[in-house]
């Protein structure tokens, strides 16, 4: 059902809460008043135990709301394991319209209420908490009618329950539940299930949570949680994770946008989530699907999560950044209001709209390569360029061979697109970072419009724990041992290394680590070795193994940054690298590593060069020793964080009731179970066809064993036939002996039985 935003959440004063049955298991209670004092909001709450074994459940009912007049009322059952905000998020569900009289929380009690399916239970206690919060970041933040409420867990309104108290007859607290409700729904008052919030239950229920009626039937047909139960289980099928809670607990929150190539920029993201723990980041990320140009957005509740909480697919693809798309900008809007979102990192636009830099949120852009600036992602067209007009970026277009990532669309539209990307930053003095400052030097050459906006030079933090190898011995002539680190292409020098190679071997031996395929096809040809991937992990102990003299760094555009670079000097070996982008803001060439012009024959001047003067590289191995520790993670978040400001919230600050259906309704569970029906049937047939497969293949062995059998007979007949006949027994009876043992040496080649007198 389609809901209203909540106006007003009410319900601000103390609380009652009426454990019921607490005479019980005192483990379990001991463990719900533990979670209720622990993991509430308020700290204005009553806690009443009701006595365990009495049929009268609505005496003491009647009893705590005398003693706490005016206050609302929560009955919890012992077994009740209460996660973080449990009563915020309950009362937000009940005051949510005013015709709400109670709301309960996603409980396996019975299937009425379940999340998890029951093959996935019972839920342990660490599990019950990753799975409400997985609830919580996947659901719609909503609410749906349920024909009856369970005794786990129950907030009840004041104003509902004292309208119908003393109407109740005594009974067990199923029973005062049940007439509760009825006696409520009389009165145009509903009670509603929050898919926001899952409490788990260790105890069984005081009776059977389910009457079978029609109502419950069509309920439990139709299910409003559907979507939800599919998800999450799927979660917990792939291995429950922690997801963060947007708007639930006291972090605020930002959104960094991205594409997701892999490489430096999912790894700065990464990072950066992962040492920033005073906030919230949620990632968006644009994926292409197939090869048929279409395109889906997925939302991450944190950069370390595998799974996601929430995906579109888009109907008109975004192929390399849109000037607009209302359907991207829904998607955008959504996520702002559902989770609470007070900032916008862009790291990319790439399979993104511009409607990212026009939000009305504090945003920032990072600068990780220089698109949408340059078509090609980074400005090299025989130099590193140094405008690009109209005309530059048709010539650009036609003729650079670095201009390949983004090949449809015409030279107008594409610029166009990026004078409105300017256009947009200029509207919403939107402040750009970069990790080096040659970026921002070429940025404002390339476009001379940014030149009025604040550019902030913020490195990259590197988190790579590792002791530095020992200096690589080098004796008399032997050949450089060099590693070049990370996938390679054509624009990180794979035409620069293969027209090089040649002349490198009187000097150089070469390893390619972490090269990708197509390293590893550069590798075959030059007769050097490779490895295709490998983790960040294995890279000292890879490198100890190799012990080489120096690192090679063979890009031809401009780097930002380089994470090799940093760890190359992590590790101590120097590196030798093109001299352009940041490579030339941060190595001082022949002091901590090496410099070269980005052609092939400076690179192989300067190997030959330290090939011929070892104390070079040995020079600039101990300049590397002697640097500082390099910049960590934290470090890096620190500096973003002063340029956007962001303070703690208040709890449970989400709204209730803003969430957007999505196609997973139920209809689509039905098409669901067909598929999976349909599904099942396949298995069989496959099993079938599997079978009959088999038994051909056997069919078909057996024939050819036995054609091969009658072909070595055919050929032992015609021989024998060709001998009997050249003995002539007919003519020349002395030979019979022989022709009899002629007979017997074809039976035996026949595996034919023996006639009744010869010898077996």
């Amino acid at each position: 059902m389609a809901q209203e935003p909540i106006v007003s959440e009410g319900g601000d004063g103390p609380l009652i809460v009426l454990i019921a049955g607490g005479a019980g298991d005192r483990e379990a209670l001991d463990a719900t008043r533990r979670d209720i004092a622990e993991n509430a909001v308020r700290g204005d709450i009553h806690v009443h135990v009701a006595p365990g074994g009495t049929p009268d459940f609505l005496a003491a009912l009647k009893d705590a709301t005398s003693r706490h007049p005016g206050e609302d009322v929560v009955l919890v059952a012992p077994g009740a394991r209460l996660p973080f905000a449990w009563d915020a998020r309950l009362r937000k569900g009940a005051y949510a319209a005013p015709v709400i009289a109670a709301s309960i929380p996603m409980c396996d009690v019975s299937p009425l209420y379940a999340l998890v399916d029951e093959g996935a239970r019972p839920v342990s206690i660490a599990d019950a908490i990753l799975v409400d919060r997985a609830a919580f970041a996947m659901g719609q933040r909503s609410y749906y009618e349920v024909p009856r409420i369970h005794p786990v867990c129950a907030y009840l309104r004041r104003d509902a329950l004292d309208a119908v108290l003393a109407s109740l007859q005594p009974g067990h607290p199923q029973d005062v539940l049940d007439a509760l409700t009825k006696e409520l729904r009389s009165r145009g008052r509903a009670s509603v299930i929050l898919d926001y919030l899952y409490v788990g239950y260790s105890g069984p229920p005081d009776r059977p949570a389910s009457s079978g009626d029609l109502e419950e039937t069509a309920f439990l047909q139709h299910h409003p949680l559907g979507s939800l139960r599919r998800a999450v289980n799927d979660v917990i099928r792939r291995g429950l994770q922690p997801v963060s809670v947007p708007g639930l607990d006291p972090r605020p929150v930002q959104l960094h946008v991205m594409h997701f190539w892999g490489g430096g920029l999912d790894r700065w993201v990464r990072d950066f989530g992962r040492a920033d723990a005073s906030r919230i980041n949620l990632v968006l990320a644009s994926y292409r699907i197939g090869e048929t140009g279409g395109q889906r957005v997925v939302l991450y509740s944190d950069p370390a999560a595998m799974i996601p909480i929430r995906t579109w697919d888009i109907a008109r693809p975004i192929v390399s950044s849109a000037p607009s798309s209302i359907e991207y900008r829904r998607i955008l809007e959504q996520i702002l209001d559902e989770f609470d979102v007070e900032a916008i990192i862009v790291s990319s636009l790439i399979g993104h709209a511009l409607d990212a830099l026009t939000q009305p949120r504090k945003t920032i852009v990072v600068c990780h390569d220089f698109y949408p600036i340059c078509q090609a992602v980074n400005p090299q067209f025989g130099k590193t360029c140094e405008r690009c007009t109209l005309d530059d970026l048709r010539e650009c277009a036609r003729s650079n061979p670095l201009n390949n990532i983004f090949i449809g669309g015409t030279s107008e539209d594409w610029h166009r697109m990026r004078s409105l990307y300017v256009e947009h930053l200029l509207a919403g003095r939107v402040e750009m970072v970069v990790p080096s400052p040659s970026v921002a030097a070429t940025l404002k050459r390339l476009e001379p419009r940014l030149d009025a906006l604040p550019m902030h030079v913020v490195p990259h933090g590197v988190d790579f724990d590792a002791a530095r190898l020992p200096v690589a011995p080098r004796a008399g002539a032997e050949r450089l041992r060099l590693v070049v680190l990370g996938r390679l292409s054509r624009q990180k020098g794979t035409e620069l290394l293969r027209v090089a190679c040649a002349q490198l071997k009187p000097y150089a031996d070469v390893t390619l680590l972490g090269c990708g395929a197509n390293g590893v096809k550069l590798a075959e040809e030059c007769g050097w070795n490779s490895v295709e991937r490998y983790e960040l992990g294995e890279l000292p102990d890879r490198l100890r193994a190799l012990a080489p003299h120096a690192g090679l760094l063979p890009s031809v555009v401009p780097e930002t940054f380089s994470y090799t670079l940093s760890e190359l000097w992590a590790l101590g070996v120097p590196p030798i690298a093109s001299a352009l982008g940041s490579f030339t803001d941060r190595i001082a060439d022949g002091v901590d590593g090496f410099l070269f012009q980005p052609d092939p024959q400076a690179l192989v001047e300067v190997v030959r060069r330290l090939h011929e003067r070892p104390e070079l590289i040995a020079t600039a191995a101990r300049a590397i020793a002697a640097r500082p520790r390099a910049r960590t993670v934290a470090e890096m978040v620190a500096d973003y964080h002063a340029l956007v400001p962001l303070h703690a919230r208040r709890v449970a600050r989400f709204r209730v009731g803003i969430g957007r259906e999505t196609a997973l309704t139920e209809p689509y569970r039905h098409l669901h179970e067909a598929y999976s029906e349909m599904n099942e049937a396949y298995a069989r047939l496959s099993d079938a066809y599997a079978h009959t497969t088999k038994a051909y293949e056997d069919t078909r062995a057996a024939y050819e064993h036995v054609r091969g059998e009658l072909d070595s007979l055919k050929a032992a007949w015609t021989e024998w036939a060709r001998e009997f006949d050249a003995l002539r027994v007919g003519w020349r009876w002395w030979l019979a002996p022989r022709a009899q043992r002629l007979v017997t040496e074809l039976r035996d080649k026949a595996n034919l039985p023996k006639e009744k007198g010869e010898k077996q």
